[in-house]
């Protein structure tokens, strides 16, 4: 069962009685308009955390300290491939630092209908490849995302080792988008107030812009079982009245199944993007205290 926090948070989520993202494209005024107030917007830079801005590979990205550090998180954020930036995520990439005894870094990948699929692969992979030549070793390196981010995560490793770039030490990822063909029943069954089949479609079709969406790139649910048995460790969290249920379930049991190393734990009654929502909710400290498990069994 859900805290007493969460359901707050869900109550306000769904004040309004319609899904938090849109289920139609942005028109050309309206992204306009949102465009704008991203660039405009001021950084809110959590408590005992220095944002500095940087560029890796030619792409803007926020580093994030957070006092002593082992490894570097290389995190992308959710939002569809159109919605939201890293620096809309800071307060959970910073918690998730914290708890972890981890730097960050935070790509501003491109998003659509600006720029559409493999473009924000290509950043994923530029960052990546831009960390390892400023002298970071790949078993100090792991991978991080939630939504979009956690498919992009998965993706930017699958590219990496196709450009022949040895994979990072592990990869943690919340709630991945794994499948944009949205073939999972969870998309129209869930009662999610942040994002719905019909909003999931719409974000597909913009950011795919007609290319295949059963590309491993654009959807790692349907990459081949060579590459699924070559993934570094992960570990997966979804909640269970999320939309994206189903593509963490069916992407486990084929990564599984290929003989990858996951470990995977759902959150009863927990909504999507639960610790990008609220950091502080007793499920958000719960998840990034698995984080924390997780990696400290690592060699």
């Amino acid at each position: 069962m859900a805290s007493t926090e969460h359901e707050q948070l869900v109550a306000v989520l769904s004040a309004g009685g319609t899904v938090l993202t849109p289920t139609t494209p942005p028109s050309i005024e309206a992204l306009a308009a949102l465009r704008e107030s991203e660039a405009s917007a001021s950084l809110v830079i959590p408590a005992g955390t220095t944002v500095v801005p940087c560029r890796y590979g030619d792409v803007d990205c926020l580093r994030l300290g957070v006092g002593r550090h082992r490894r570097t998180v290389l995190y992308f954020h959710g939002g569809g491939y159109v919605y939201t930036r890293a620096a809309d995520a800071l307060g959970a990439i910073a918690a998730l630092a914290k708890r972890c005894d981890l730097q960050a870094v935070a790509p501003e990948y491109r998003r659509a209908p600006e720029a559409t699929f493999p473009a924000a692969v290509d950043d994923s992979v530029a960052v990546y490849r831009a960390l390892l030549a400023e002298g970071l070793s790949h078993n100090d390196i792991v991978m991080a995302g939630d939504s979009a981010g956690g498919g992009l995560a998965l993706a930017c490793i699958i590219a990496a080792r196709r450009a022949g770039l040895p994979p990072p030490a592990a990869a943690i990822v919340f709630s991945p988008w794994t499948d944009l063909a949205v073939e999972g029943s969870s998309a129209d069954t869930a009662e999610d107030p942040v994002v719905n089949g019909a909003g999931l479609r719409m974000m597909a079709d913009v950011y795919l812009a007609g290319a295949d969406p059963r590309h491993p790139l654009a959807s790692p649910l349907y990459t081949p079982d060579d590459e699924l048995a070559s993934l570094p460790k992960l570990l997966i969290q979804v909640g269970t009245r999320e939309s994206l249920l189903d593509d963490s379930r069916r992407f486990l049991a084929r990564a599984t199944a290929a003989g990858a190393d996951v470990t995977y734990i759902e959150h009863t009654d927990v909504v999507h993007m639960w610790m990008v929502m609220d950091p502080e909710l007793p499920e958000s400290h719960q998840a990034f205290d698995a984080a924390a498990r997780f990696l400290g069994e690592l060699n």
